[in-house]
């Protein structure tokens, strides 16, 4: 990720927050806000919604995923759900082929994440709720966390 389109301190309030399923999400939905705007699918999307929004909207969406990614680790389900009420529930007037694709975006974001954390020694999902230092880091690099 070259730079952040999403700032790391939209995912905790305090230490506390400062969790390893937040930095996956982090993560997350820093990759979703690049699909969003590289797909040539959501050109009409990106015009009507300000990067603000954009940003917002993946901010929104990767903390949904919270009580899917929980339910999948408890084996309650068998994997996360990418969900079209996330959208809906942020965008209720949204069309159902606006949704659909926002979707392929998410689930895009989704798999190239998990390509990329299948290499990781973190193990995000897995140990989710264990404390990090992983934003502390980001702010000792200058890596802008706002």
């Amino acid at each position: 990720m070259s730079s952040d389109r999403i700032a790391a301190n939209r995912f905790y309030k305090d230490k506390g927050d400062q969790i390893k399923q937040n930095w996956f999400l982090y993560e997350y939905s820093n990759i979703m806000a690049s699909k969003i705007e590289e797909s040539p699918e959501l050109a009409v999307y990106r015009k009507k919604h300000s990067r603000d929004n954009v940003t917002a909207f993946c901010v929104y969406f990767s903390k949904r995923l919270r009580q899917s990614i929980a339910n999948a680790h408890k084996k309650q389900t068998s994997g996360v759900a990418i969900d079209a009420r996330y959208v809906y529930e942020f965008y209720p007037e949204n069309t159902r082929s606006q949704t659909q694709r926002l979707l392929n975006a998410a689930m895009e974001a989704w798999n190239e994440h998990l390509q990329a954390c299948s290499n990781c020694p973190n193990q995000c999902l897995a140990d989710g709720f264990e404390v990090t230092d992983m934003f502390d880091n980001l702010e000792k690099t200058g890596w802008p966390t706002v």
